[in-house]
């Protein structure tokens, strides 16, 4: 099958992966949850933009050239410690669920002592408020902007946990891997590797001991110097921060972007570069070379021995245009044979270098 070529050919940013398949353009994905990236049909996709704590997308088959990482940390309410204050429970708009508010809902009712409010969305009350007891609260916010919230600690997950870090307000996270817990300079460094999404190590749904939760606030409230302890979280999140890759959003599709309108252009598109893809594999058996994807071990395409030239052409970064040449391809035939390399990401494209 030829590949059809088209100048103006759109190419769509989607959030939501189930919706980007479902609709079969090209597409970019925004991926704002925090969960680990399943693997998914690669065929018309054009890149990832994940945040720049998220390591999972590195294991789901997408080669590491189709994905930047940008700062997602951004949609957050202002915070204001109090230390008389009460608990208060985030609930973030992006990524936040119905099954941690959930979570929050079943532990706080078994601390009738304990005031907290949960700040959520009008569709997670309506779902939920009717399973919580008197002392737990729910404000339903519509701009984070905002939103300001006092209290003398909070909880919640995910990236948004930075922000907080950053406010130095005191934050325990409990998320779809459990109780990650209040977080100091002693376990920084192990959450926010994963993201803060929950206790290192943790699996989805797990039970989380009321008693140890208990002992957070207890540790919290027994600290003598707890803004030191607030300052020093907020000095190693900053270190750590700046040493990430983080590109604008805006920068990031427009180099996804890119790469689409030239790939679509029939002029343009011989001086595109393309790679073997860095996740690929080589394994020779007997007279044939396969190539199969790391991680998740599929077998991509298969070269007998007297078309080896083509494999190291594909590993020096060379034009479409020069390999079309070198092996006395047709145009046609030339892109018969890119395509379903593409298609399956076996092979990356890059810009022309000037």
């Amino acid at each position: 099958m030829s590949l059809k070529v088209k100048k103006k050919r759109a190419v769509v940013v989607y959030d939501c992966i189930q919706k980007a398949i479902s609709e079969k353009n090209d597409f970019i994905y925004l991926k704002k949850s925090i969960v680990p990236i399943e693997s998914f049909p690669f065929e018309k996709l054009y890149g990832v933009i994940c945040d720049i704590g998220d390591s999972t997308v590195h294991t789901s088959g997408i080669p590491n050239e189709m994905i930047l990482q940008t700062d997602l940390n951004r949609k957050v309410p202002n915070i204001v410690f109090d230390n008389g204050g009460q608990i208060a429970y985030f609930s973030p708009e992006d990524y936040g669920t119905k099954e941690n508010v959930l979570t929050i809902i079943k532990l706080f009712n078994t601390l009738p002592s304990s005031n907290i409010t949960l700040y959520t969305t009008q569709e997670i009350y309506d779902y939920l408020n009717a399973f919580s007891n008197d002392n737990i609260n729910f404000y339903c916010y519509e701009n984070i902007a905002d939103l300001t919230i006092s209290a003398s600690v909070v909880i919640t997950y995910g990236y948004c946990v930075r922000s907080f870090i950053q406010q130095k307000m005191p934050t325990i996270v409990i998320g779809p891997c459990g109780l990650g817990g209040w977080v100091t300079p002693d376990n920084l460094n192990y959450l926010i590797k994963e993201n803060f999404i929950g206790r290192p190590g943790g699996r989805p749904n797990e039970v989380i001991p009321v008693e140890i939760l208990a002992d957070e606030f207890l540790e919290i409230k027994e600290t003598e110097d707890v803004f030191k302890v607030l300052d020093r979280n907020e000095q190693s999140l900053r270190s750590y921060v700046g040493s990430l890759q983080n590109l604008k959003i805006d920068s990031c599709i427009e180099q996804f972007k890119s790469i689409h309108t030239q790939l679509h252009d029939t002029s343009q598109r011989w001086l595109l570069r393309l790679t073997l893809a860095s996740n690929v594999l080589t394994v020779k058996n007997e007279s044939l070379t396969f190539i199969q994807r790391e991680s998740l071990n599929d077998l991509l395409f298969s070269l007998p021995e007297s078309d080896l030239q083509l494999l190291e052409d594909l590993k020096n970064n060379v034009t479409c245009e020069y390999l079309c040449k070198k092996n006395k391809l047709d145009e046609q035939e030339f892109w018969d044979i890119i395509k379903p390399l593409w298609e399956r990401k076996a092979i990356v494209f890059h810009h022309e270098i000037s």
